[in-house]
């Protein structure tokens, strides 16, 4: 069918967003689930719940090392990361988001529970290496993505990365193909799926720069992150099961990169006629640094 994350998918539901190259790290396996995905007693290990009291992610890591990942009103996941399969349960019948969910969160999440660094963050490839940028939701991550691959760079993933740690370095795989954006003015409206906007699918590359994105304003600025810093300031996005086990060994693989890959701050100017050149800034900043 395709790839995701250097891992060939074989699904049992339709996917649209697949790197059309083949895996070389193994196979994902995603099914439909046989039964209902029930949560099993207790607290979850993380949650997400908004000022209103509703609940919009819960994850519960189960005795087995499985995790059960419930997204409302999407649907729920069962990682099984020893068989690198996700059983999927469809709860309202959006195949767009739930393969959205699938592919940045629930993927993700699995393949931090098989020794990969994962990221709530958009990367392009650019001069053969990769630029992870991230940031909290509406700090430009998608735009400043659409805007890079428009410029010629090639979009690794706009909402979740994998990064596989080794001994020759940090490698950002490939995720989910396209863009959700939102139209500008618009508020926290549903985001649109548009079509990939650079030139053709990137390969795994090695990663350049980790950039977090600051806080929008007049003009475009650039700040050096020292590792620790970049350390506390990342954190918040990486992709865990959410026990403290999981935590811990999320965070001394934050740590690890880190070590080895320069971090900054960016922030990008709030005007959107100025993207082509905020762009340039963007990559001449980043190769700086690398």
């Amino acid at each position: 069918m395709g790839s995701l994350y250097g891992f060939e998918v074989k699904s049992d539901l339709p996917l649209r967003r697949l790197n059309s190259a083949a895996g070389t790290r193994g196979e994902l396996l995603v099914e439909v689930a046989a039964k209902p995905l029930t949560p099993p007693v207790g607290e979850p290990a993380g949650s997400l719940v908004g000022d209103d009291g509703r609940c919009w992610y819960a994850s519960y890591e189960l005795e087995n090392g499985d995790c059960l990942l419930q997204m409302p009103p999407t649907g729920s996941f069962l990682l099984a990361p020893a068989k690198g399969r996700i059983a999927v349960e469809s709860s309202d019948g959006d195949a767009e988001l739930l393969e959205h969910r699938l592919a940045s969160s629930a993927v993700c999440t699995l393949l931090s529970l098989r020794g990969d660094l994962a990221l709530h963050a958009a990367a392009v490839e650019a001069d053969g290496s990769a630029i992870v940028f991230c940031g909290p939701s509406l700090r430009g991550k998608s735009t400043l993505a659409q805007a890079l691959g428009e410029s010629g760079c090639r979009l690794l993933g706009e909402d979740g990365i994998a990064v596989e740690l080794g001994e020759g370095g940090p490698i950002a795989h490939p995720g989910a193909r396209g863009v959700r954006m939102r139209d500008p003015g618009g508020g926290r409206q549903r985001p649109a799926l548009v079509e990939d906007p650079g030139a053709g699918e990137p390969g795994p590359c090695p990663l350049a720069a980790v950039v977090l994105l600051g806080e929008r304003g007049n003009e475009f600025a650039v700040e050096p992150l020292p590792p620790a810093r970049a350390l506390a300031l990342l954190t918040p996005n990486l992709i865990h099961s959410g026990g403290r086990a999981s935590i811990a060994t999320a965070f001394q693989r934050l740590a690890a990169l880190l070590g080895s890959v320069p971090a900054l701050q960016i922030s990008l100017p709030d005007d959107l006629e100025a993207l082509p050149e905020t762009c340039q800034r963007f990559l001449d900043a980043t190769r700086f640094r690398g």
